[in-house]
């Protein structure tokens, strides 16, 4: 049994292939080397590939494929008859519940927008389409129980079923994407006019301002009973771009703080109603609002839900996963709770030994092999250097978790300059994220449940030890690490702390600013050769300029 899932709406694609035991994952940007997979040749379908190849399926092998209503047919205009299309909300919930391992869980799916409400008209570029959508789920099924429905006002006149850009009223994540354009976070790719928002850049502006600006934003978001939500984009988008029109860093740092406080108090109406409705102890979340790490804590907070897992991939990237595990389960029979789980995010393909080798012969590196490669990286570290760790199959989803990252000691303050300055050419307010073994993140961080895919904002407790991961409102974006996730940086982090005295080491995604995280073992060494980095661990090789 093979099945093939296929995400993205417009950016983002992905394929994710899996047999009932084994999940392959990876984004077209990776494999293209464009951020977002704009511009991608989506009927050459080179994630498409890479996932089969991985698996071991040819093509013609594959039983099942599965594709939300937003994936254009050149994405799986070669599998023919063999493809079932399914709502946008419903593969996001796939992909939060199938990957958790729950039991049982209500689901929260929120972003831009999904699919056409059934019914809606499209003539004229405007249409009805799902915002929010609250889901039980258990081993039986994933059940529907409310929806917010907005009116998404398309840019052109098109009758076309797949995602375009636009305006989406009741729509969280056009909220917050208007507040991020308005403050110029946006990249655009060589083929496609349409700029993609850079939430996370709006996120880790917001502790630099202040709440001016809450009164009028929060008026924005009209928060209604039973978890319905109210919002004119058009107001939205008109608001935003008056609130920053003095250009000041005040005034921008004010917007996002403002359009942060608001999404947070949004999203906890929303798990709160979600709550009422199920009376369950777990939630799972997916949809791009998910990767608001800032607002996940805040449901987790100030919430009765007690346990909280957010899919890495919860963008529309994971579209494509979700797309596999109801293929697994509603096309090949399998039931939810024997859907392969998520223990890590390292779905990537494994590129061989003798490809490696080929890239370090051709890169020209020194590179030594027979050392104790952890102890040496730890002792690196602690002396200041910084080191891109290569390792295995790739993460799905935007976070660097241990196998496509650059590490660095989280101390002193100054490590975040050096990194955002001279490595990675980014903006000086954005913050760096702190990996810690699980079991001691309860000793310098307020959360009582795990973090494996940093996607949830804590309190640091011990700000001082560890000040280039704190950001300037004294929180982290954390991973938590059990050993079977990642055994040679679990014992890194265990030579690092014997060394220092300190548990923690400051991960960030191995990429310089505005490229995709590197993908092959190619990939990683152009990258360190081109940043001022100071050595690379390539599989069980340290690799150095001289």
């Amino acid at each position: 049994m093979t099945v093939l899932g296929l995400g993205g709406s417009g950016h983002d694609w992905s394929s994710c292939a899996t047999d009932g035991r084994r999940l392959v994952a990876v984004d077209e940007e990776r494999v293209v080397g464009r951020k977002y997979g704009l511009g991608a040749d989506l009927l050459a379908g080179r994630s498409r590939r890479a996932v089969l190849d991985q698996l071991g399926a040819a093509p013609e092998q594959v039983e099942h494929v599965v594709a939300c209503d937003l994936v254009p047919r050149t994405f799986y205009h070669s599998f023919r008859r063999r493809v079932a299309v399914i709502d946008h909300h419903l593969a996001h919930a796939y992909s939060a519940f199938g990957a958790s391992g729950l039991p049982r869980a209500a689901v929260l799916v929120a972003d831009n927008s999904g699919s056409l409400v059934e019914g809606s008209k499209t003539g004229g570029g405007v249409r009805e389409v799902e915002t929010i959508t609250g889901f039980v789920a258990d081993s039986s099924g994933i059940l529907p129980l409310h929806r917010v429905t907005g009116r998404h006002v398309v840019d052109g006149d098109s009758e076309s079923a797949y995602y375009q850009p636009g305006e989406t009223d009741n729509s969280l994540g056009h909220f917050y994407r208007a507040a991020t354009l308005a403050l110029g976070f946006a990249h655009t790719g060589p083929t496609t006019p349409h700029p993609v928002s850079e939430d996370g850049k709006t996120m880790g502006l917001a502790p630099y301002g202040d709440d001016r600006f809450v009164p009028e934003v929060a008026e924005l978001v009209e928060l209604l009973p039973d978890g319905e939500v109210r919002i004119s984009a058009a107001k939205v988008s008109h608001v935003f771009e008056r609130l920053v029109e003095s250009g000041s860093f005040e005034d921008r740092a004010a917007l996002a703080y403002a359009v942060q406080e608001v999404l947070g108090a949004a999203m906890v109406h929303c798990a709160n109603a979600l709550h009422a409705r199920t009376g369950l102890p777990d939630l799972c979340i997916a949809g791009g609002v998910g990767l608001n790490s800032v607002a996940n804590g805040r449901v987790l907070r100030e919430t009765p839900f007690e346990r909280l897992f957010v899919v890495p991939a919860a963008g529309d990237n994971g579209i494509s996963l979700g797309c596999a595990y109801y293929g697994l389960h509603r096309l090949a029979g399998l039931p939810l709770d024997e859907l392969p789980v998520l223990r890590d995010a390292y779905l990537g393909p494994v590129y061989s030994e003798q490809r490696i080798e080929a890239a370090l012969a051709a890169s020209g590196l020194a590179v030594r092999t027979g050392v104790d490669l952890i102890g040496r990286v730890a002792e690196l570290l602690a002396e200041g250097r910084t080191v891109g760790w290569y390792d295995g199959g790739s993460e799905f989803g935007p976070r660097a978790l241990g196998h496509r990252s650059i590490l660095a000691a989280p101390f002193p303050a100054a490590m975040r300059a050096h990194l955002n300055d001279d490595v990675k050419h980014r903006e000086w307010f954005r913050p760096y994220a702190p990996v810690i073994r699980a079991e001691r993140a309860e000793d310098y961080f307020a959360l009582a449940q795990p973090s494996p895919f940093m996607l949830i904002v804590a309190e640091v407790t011990r700000p001082d030890e560890i000040p280039a991961v704190t950001h300037v409102d004294g929180t982290a974006r954390l991973q938590t690490l059990e050993r079977p996730q990642n055994p040679p940086v679990y014992d890194l982090l265990g030579e690092f702390e014997a060394l220092t005295g300190c548990p923690v080491l400051l991960n960030t995604s191995f990429n310089v600013a505005g490229r995709p995280i590197v993908e092959t073992p190619e990939d990683a060494l152009d990258a360190f050769a081109a940043m001022d980095l100071d050595h690379l661990v390539l599989g069980n090789r340290l690799v150095s300029k001289a």
